[in-house]
């Protein structure tokens, strides 16, 4: 069982994401904000992360959460998924960078059995299943 971080301004969306995680067997923690991402990983405990990439106050939100996470020596290794409903022509460049850090985007929308394989992907590979 992981804890797992979710990290989105849409409280319907928060449910959503909160029961599947408890179906999984895994610990959900969600958050509509987050000022510091390191600092919200380290409160919630977290040993996964799901964020979503725009907010309608601030459009690189998911990638300055993954940027600072990344850029924390004790987080650096941190699973996270980026899920987005952004359009391609804003999501190329950006897809770019999140691929540089090593972190997949989930194009919303997804199903459910495509968000439950990611996140199964993701923590299989760090060992915290």
């Amino acid at each position: 069982m992981a804890v797992v971080l979710v990290i989105n301004d849409d409280r319907d969306l928060l449910d959503t994401y909160q029961d599947l995680i408890r179906q999984m067997g895994h610990e959900p923690v969600t958050e509509m904000a987050a000022q510091s991402g390191p600092q919200t990983v380290r409160k919630a405990r977290a040993e996964a992360l799901v964020v979503d990439l725009q907010r309608p106050d601030e459009s690189d939100f998911g990638l300055r959460v993954v940027e600072e996470v990344r850029a924390d020596p004790e987080l650096r290794a941190l699973p996270i998924i980026v899920c987005t409903g952004a359009a391609e022509p804003y999501l190329a460049p950006v897809r770019g960078r999140l691929d540089s850090l090593g972190v997949p985007v989930l194009p919303k929308p997804f199903t459910l059995q495509e968000f439950e394989a990611a996140l199964d992907h993701l923590l299989l590979g760090s060992g915290r299943s």
